[in-house]
């Protein structure tokens, strides 16, 4: 899965996002991510995705 563009991370809110895990898949770094009802995921915190650059993450759980 891929992060979400910047204007869509904007309008989540409450009710059309939860809280998850994703991990990196290209350092295998754990992120807290906002997950959408139709799965897109957003690293909280962060609009360019993984500290190490990555943009692409797979759920845990």
């Amino acid at each position: 899965m891929f992060i979400l563009p910047t204007d869509e991370i904007r309008m989540m809110t409450e009710s059309t996002r939860q809280r998850g895990a994703a991990r990196c898949e290209a350092c295998g770094k754990a992120l807290a991510v906002w997950v959408t009802s139709t799965h897109k995921i957003a690293p909280i915190g962060s609009v360019d995705g993984c500290p190490c650059g990555g943009s692409s993450f797979r759920l845990l759980g």
